[in-house]
């Protein structure tokens, strides 16, 4: 195994895991047999942080409520390798990495099953009132009238990003036979779907799902001119990241009447405040998620799995899924 460069050539790579939880560690073993590695439960602050990962050659972080500031990068002299557990890194700060010479790897496509699937599942019990109905049903009512959603089959799609989750739930809206209309930054084209600019797409769709990454470009996507483009009768469905929509705008949409409804698997910040969800719990065509469509067990073993590969290939001198250098060119 080739090892990072350290201050002795000869010495084995440290890899420190910074915030297990207490259910994490099974899916770890496979690490842990392989490489040295030093587990510490629990969610740290900056402080916690950096007395962690002290002296590590490698990172390890299984949540996005870690924060890794360019303070906290900046006191570690010798990591080389922040591994993620997740695809988006915005709890990361990649541009004081790259600075440093300190890589980051990611696990790009490990929740698209689950992710996609949840979109569909999601939207057609929130428009056909699946839980309200069960709960008539339960206090004895049989009561079918009320209940009335739309079919997806003819219906027109669009879906707003068209990395491996965006394609994903592209495919699996032709099998609903619906029409795909698709936008995404890079224009990279995709079976069956038909790119369109994305006011085209938001003004044609009864079904609008979001699948971007949060970044300075997608943050404030969806504000409130984008949503008033959408039909009366549209449904949105977020399940990436809650700062691609305008929230408030969102809900004033909703309360007024001028939109279908919606999914929201995401909000910002998360986790909100009691009184916020409360808020959004009010409105009859709002379905909220506390951020589960990722959150099944495939998920999460390829997640761990994934991680664990990336970890080890890097310190073996073949690195994978790392967040592209701000500059465009790869040290490694």
């Amino acid at each position: 195994m080739a090892h990072p460069e350290t201050n002795d050539p000869h010495a084995t790579p440290t890899v420190v895991i910074v915030d297990c939880g207490e259910q994490d560690g099974p899916r770890l073993s496979t690490l842990a047999d392989a490489v040295p590695t030093q587990v510490f439960h629990g969610a740290p602050d900056a402080d916690q942080l950096v007395e962690r990962a002290r002296g590590a050659d490698v990172l390890v972080t299984l949540y996005t409520y870690t924060a890794i500031s360019s303070a906290v990068l900046e006191s570690l002299p010798n990591l080389k390798l922040i591994a993620t557990r997740t695809a988006g890194h915005t709890h990361i700060d990649v541009a004081a990495a790259a600075r440093l010479d300190i890589r980051v790897a990611i696990v790009p496509s490990a929740t698209t099953p689950s992710v996609a699937e949840y979109v569909f599942g999601a939207l057609i019990a929130a428009q056909r009132g699946l839980f309200e109905a069960r709960e008539t049903a339960r206090a004895g009512a049989w009561d079918y009238q009320t209940y009335r959603g739309f079919e997806l089959a003819g219906s027109i799609l669009g879906v707003v990003g068209l990395g491996a989750i965006g394609t994903r739930v592209a495919h699996l809206g032709l099998a609903f036979d619906m029409q795909v209309l698709g936008w995404s930054r890079s224009r990279r084209p995709v079976d069956g779907v038909e790119l369109v600019e994305l006011d085209e797409l938001l003004g044609k769709a009864d079904v609008v799902s979001l699948n971007v990454a949060l970044s300075d470009e997608t943050r404030g996507l969806i504000g409130g001119r984008e949503l008033s483009l959408m039909k009366l009768t549209a449904w949105l469905v977020n399940a990436a990241r809650g700062g691609i929509v305008d929230e408030d705008a969102l809900v004033e949409l909703l309360r007024d009447g001028r939109l279908g409804g919606a999914v929201l698997d995401v909000v910002e910040p998360e986790p909100p405040t009691p009184a916020r969800l409360a808020e959004l719990g009010g409105i009859p065509n709002l379905l909220v998620t506390p951020h589960i469509a990722w959150h099944t067990e495939a998920s999460l073993e390829r997640q761990f799995g994934e991680t664990t590969e990336n970890v080890l290939a890097f310190l073996r001198g073949e690195p994978r899924n790392l967040v592209p250098l701000p500059d465009g060119k790869d040290k490694l």
